[in-house]
């Protein structure tokens, strides 16, 4: 596969790139990482963290970076109790080391995981704050429109289409500029699922169609069978159930051809109910049994305890009532599991957020204590530095004035000897020695001071090493 050799290239280009190239090196890893199945995704991941691991001394913006891959791997596993303390961890390195960038790529993913959690507030909170970051920069597009999806789909759920459109619209037009198909398609389910609330039925087939265009023309099997779903539901509310049944079963036969598990299980749900719509009861207990059994298999209760509701009126419609009874009685029971581990996963992920909110807060509270101890110890250098030279000033001055004396007790005798030797007593030859010796006073204490002050560094110096 073309693109696994491009990520295995970038990284052996991050072994032995420099510190400048990490973040554009990484950031294209990621992005690439959209169009990877998830064992591959994680199979570089753990290769690119293991490899920046060893030289995380040396080069700690990597080691940084190499979290965030890990991270961004484990978010798309659904593994977001291991991601999210990850993404909070390297978000407070990039700050430390000064690369925005690689925070705000951090924040989009937390905002994807508090979208998660259905806390919508901070969802939106991260995301608005790594938008303001992302639109500053052309290299950020992919993840710019990442974050406006997810912004855009809150809105959606919310039922603030006035907000959403914008979102998705610029999102749209942003992706068909850079060619990024992926966006393309998620940009077109955002406003036809817009449009198809607002019974624009028109303007929602539209969207969908030209979806399905885009997924077929790049030929992702994901977006592909999505696009088909989508379709399959726009038709399903508009009250044409054959074309409905067509698309979702070509969206099932295209997820279970490539493992996707979890779609095939909806894919089974949607064609339970249009067969439902056309009376063909017998068709629809054997889809939704089919989609009970896949759930089985991976344990998926959200997904069992409706195929249970459908099966229970199925049943009740042909007045089998002990059949619709156990139906009813198990999606009870798995409705009630599901609502008792989604609550305890709210007050754990409740608690997870808070902790993360904490040690940002405290992280924030250290490094402004930081700046103010950085400042008083600049302060303090400079106090001492002060210090020392004064008392270094007042040594060389001392040591002049001693080289002075000296200088003036020799001049008597030098002279006093030499003019015996020529029978002369020259007072003017007197006065200009002492004069060369005054003069000379200046530049004998500079040096003395500078001869001090350069031992005073050296010893500094091995002190330190």
């Amino acid at each position: 596969m073309i693109n696994q050799d491009y990520i295995r290239q970038k990284i052996k280009i991050l072994e032995i790139c420099s510190p400048v190239d990490v973040s554009k090196q990484c950031l294209a890893i990621l992005e690439s990482f959209i169009t990877l199945d998830r064992p591959e995704q994680k199979e570089f991941a753990e290769a690119i963290y293991a490899m920046a691991e060893k030289n995380a001394a040396h080069k700690p913006l990597l080691f940084c970076y190499a979290k965030l891959v890990l991270a961004f791997s484990l978010f798309y596993r659904e593994q977001y109790e291991e991601a999210f303390p990850m993404l909070t961890e390297a978000q407070n390195s990039f700050t430390d080391l000064n690369d925005p960038d690689g925070a705000a790529v951090s924040m989009v993913i937390q905002a994807g995981i508090y979208r998660t959690f259905g806390n919508v507030d901070l969802a939106l909170k991260a995301s608005w704050a790594a938008h303001e970051r992302l639109v500053k920069s052309e290299s950020l597009q992919h993840f710019l429109m990442a974050c406006n999806i997810n912004m855009a789909s809150i809105y959606l759920e919310r039922h603030h289409d006035d907000k959403a459109i914008p979102l998705f619209s610029d999102t749209l037009e942003m992706a068909k500029k850079t060619n990024k198909y992926y966006w393309v398609v998620y940009a077109l389910h955002g406003l036809g699922k817009v449009y198809l609330g607002q019974k624009k039925y028109s303007e929602a087939q539209e969207c969908f169609e030209q979806a399905m265009e885009a997924s077929e023309r790049y030929g992702n099997p994901v977006s592909v069978s999505n696009s088909l779903s989508e379709l399959g539901n726009y038709y399903f509310a508009e009250g044409d159930y054959e074309k409905a049944e067509h698309f979702h079963q070509q969206s099932l036969a295209l997820r279970e051809q490539n493992g996707y598990t979890g779609g095939a299980i909806t894919s089974c749900i949607r064609l339970g109910e249009i067969y439902m719509q056309h009376h063909k009861t017998g068709e629809a207990i054997e889809i939704l049994n089919k989609g009970l059994q896949l759930a089985d298999k991976i344990n998926v209760k959200v997904k069992m305890y409706p195929i249970h509701k459908l099966l229970s009126k199925i049943y009740e419609s042909k007045n089998e009532w002990l059949s619709s009874l156990s139906h009813f009685k198990q999606f009870h029971d798995l409705h009630e599991q599901v609502e008792m581990e989604d609550n305890a996963r709210k007050i754990r992920n409740a608690q997870m957020i808070f902790e993360v909110e904490q040690t940002q807060k405290e992280n924030a509270i250290i490094k402004k204590q930081k700046a103010e101890i950085e400042k008083k110890n600049i302060e303090l250098q400079e106090t001492i530095d002060k210090l020392t030279r004064a008392r270094i000033g007042k040594k060389a001055r001392a040591i002049t004035l001693f080289i002075a004396i000296v200088l003036f007790i020799l001049e008597d005798f030098i002279l006093h000897f030499a003019l015996s030797m020529v029978n002369s007593n020259n007072y003017f030859i007197s006065i200009a020695v002492k004069m060369v010796i005054i003069f000379s006073l200046g530049p004998i204490n500079k040096t003395v001071e500078a001869y001090l002050l350069n031992k005073v560094i050296k010893k500094k110096r091995e002190v330190l090493v």
